[in-house]
């Protein structure tokens, strides 16, 4: 018992016509999509390229920071010459028995 299939019968060119609109529609909400889709489209991965590049030169700052602050680090452990400097320059610190004359006049 083979049942038999009714011939298809073709489109008339007012389907063929809607049938293209459709697929059209179709090929250009889904190249929009690509395009702007939240998370993984194009525009979000240049976005996100961006912003890569940003981290890259943030990061290579911060590392440079890093070895910079480690060698004053080491300099401050070291170096009693330069410990004392900083000790005088910057935080006013005097040897004992040692005065400070200050010529500067009065304000």
């Amino acid at each position: 018992m083979a049942t038999r299939r009714k011939p298809k019968k073709p489109l008339t060119p007012l389907q063929e016509n809607r049938l293209l609109k459709i697929v059209l529609g179709l090929v250009v909400l889904g190249f929009l999509w690509v395009l702007f889709a939240p998370g993984f489209g194009v525009v979000s991965l240049f976005s996100m390229r961006h912003k890569a590049a940003e981290l890259r030169l943030e990061i290579d700052a911060l590392a440079e920071s890093n070895e910079e602050l480690r060698l004053e680090i080491e300099r401050l452990q070291n170096d009693r010459a330069y410990l004392e400097r900083i000790a005088r320059e910057e935080h006013g610190m005097l040897k004992e028995n040692e005065r400070v004359f200050d010529f500067s006049g009065k304000k």
